[in-house]
Formats: structure tokens, C-alpha cells, sequence
């Protein structure tokens, strides 16, 4: 009997109680910004001052969304488009840019361009009469304005401006002349009885609105047909530039009836 209790205490202290040690389980990597995914990649602007807001989303690397990740924004060409601590691009002038978004060591890039349409031809148009033709009879009388259309001269005024109207003195006969509301008036009529008459207009502070120079007054001499026509030999703005190269004329078809 002594020997089995002996050997079951031996039996005992080789086996232990069985029991074991619990392990802590590995600590997880703190996450860190690895892509940013805007939220448009290409941006287009046709005006100045236009704004477009861009998103970034960062993600680690396990790919899950780091909501709370700084992100700063930067822009290539400030003097094209800028771009706010927020991620609002504002275009600046025609070009292009990339706006940056950087969280980390991890970046994303969103391509801008700004293109302002260029406009159609500018043209300031000088015409005799508000349409482009007359009919009076021998003896009546027919007051033309010299109209000045300013409607598609985009970004252009005038300050100074010289027209030569010229007719057939066969058919009509030049009356007088009256100013119209553009500014100081210059009359050359030496010469208005063979049908040229020649006007000088100025306007210190030039005008970017459509007028009327002045107001021509013909009397029909004898029956027949004749085209009253204008040419502006100088133009300019209030610098003194010429404007002569975005002038267009339309003259004016006169009918004399007995």
C-alpha cells in the first residue's frame, strides 16, 4: 500500500493541475494614410472667379477610411487657380494648374484647366441711317443719323472718331447737320456741295455705349438713286489708341422719286 500512494504522488506532481497561461493577443498597427481619392480628378473653368469644391478621402493601409486625417491642399499656379484649406478651387486666369491634396505621405492630384471662350469678333460698326435705304421724293426732305453700334465691341470704348460721308450731289442735296450726343463736334462742309462732308467727334472719357454722332439732313434734287456712304478715317480710345482695325460701315441707299 505504501508503494501506490507513492507512485500517485509522483503521478501527481509530473502532471500538474492541468491548467494554463492566457497569451495577450498582438497589439494592431496604428493606422497610417496611404491613398487619397478625390473627388473629381479633372476640373474645367469658362469665367473668372468660378468656384468648385474638391473632397479627399484617405484611407490607411488596411483600406479603411481614415475619416479624421488631416488633408492640406496646394495649387501648381496660384496665378491660374487657387485653392482653399478646405479644397475650394477658385479660377484665377486662363491656364492650367493641378491642385495637390496631401495627408501624410500620401497624395492625390486633380488636373484644372481655365479657358475664358473667346469672344466673336468685336466689331464696332459705324452706319448711316437706322436701316439701309430711303425712299423720298424731289423737294422732301431726309434726316439720316450717323449711328454708332457699340453692341458687339466687348471690352472696348471710343473716344475720338472721324467719319467722311460722301454722296452723288446729282441726286441729293446736303441741308445741315446737328450733334448728336457722343461729345464735341468738328464740321468740315467746305466741300459739301460736291458731296463729301467731313466730321471730327471727341469724347474725353470715351463711352462703351451704342450713340448717335450726328444727324445729317439731304434734300431730294433730282429723281434717280444714290448710296450715301461712310468712311471712318480715324478712331481711337481714351489712351489714344487706334481702333481703326475693328470698324465695320454700312451706308445708306437713297431713292429720289419726281
Amino acid at each position: 500500500m505504501r508503494y501506490i500512494r507513492f507512485s500517485a504522488v509522483l503521478l501527481l506532481l509530473a502532471c500538474g493541475d492541468g491548467g494554463t497561461t492566457p497569451t495577450s493577443p498582438p497589439t494592431p498597427p496604428a493606422p497610417v494614410a496611404t491613398s487619397i481619392t478625390l473627388s473629381s480628378t479633372s476640373l474645367s473653368f469658362s469665367s473668372l472667379g468660378a468656384t468648385q469644391q474638391l473632397s479627399a478621402t484617405v484611407k490607411d493601409q488596411n483600406g479603411a477610411t481614415m475619416s479624421g486625417a488631416s488633408v492640406s491642399w496646394t495649387s501648381s499656379a496660384a496665378s491660374v487657380a487657387t485653392v482653399s484649406s478646405a479644397g475650394l478651387v477658385t479660377s484665377v486666369a486662363d491656364g492650367t494648374a493641378t491642385i495637390t491634396a496631401t495627408s501624410g505621405s500620401a497624395s492625390g492630384t486633380a488636373a484644372v484647366t481655365v479657358a475664358i471662350p473667346v469672344p466673336a469678333d468685336t466689331i464696332i460698326a459705324v452706319m448711316v441711317g437706322d436701316s439701309a435705304a430711303s425712299s423720298i421724293t424731289v423737294g422732301s426732305q431726309l434726316v439720316l443719323p450717323i449711328v454708332v453700334d457699340m453692341s458687339e465691341a466687348v471690352d472696348l470704348d471710343i473716344a475720338s472718331l472721324q467719319v467722311k460721308v460722301t454722296w452723288s450731289a446729282s441726286i441729293v442735296s446736303y441741308v445741315s447737320t446737328t450733334a448728336g450726343t457722343f461729345g464735341s463736334l468738328t464740321l468740315n462742309e467746305t466741300d459739301v456741295a460736291t458731296g463729301i462732308f467731313i466730321a471730327n467727334l471727341f469724347n474725353g472719357t470715351g463711352t462703351s455705349e451704342s450713340f448717335r454722332a450726328l444727324t445729317l439732313t439731304f434734300s431730294g434734287l433730282a429723281a434717280g438713286a444714290t448710296a450715301v456712304e461712310v468712311e471712318v478715317t480715324a478712331a481711337g480710345n481714351e489712351l489714344g489708341q487706334s481702333l481703326l482695325d475693328k470698324v465695320t460701315t454700312r451706308g445708306h441707299d437713297i431713292t429720289v422719286s419726281n
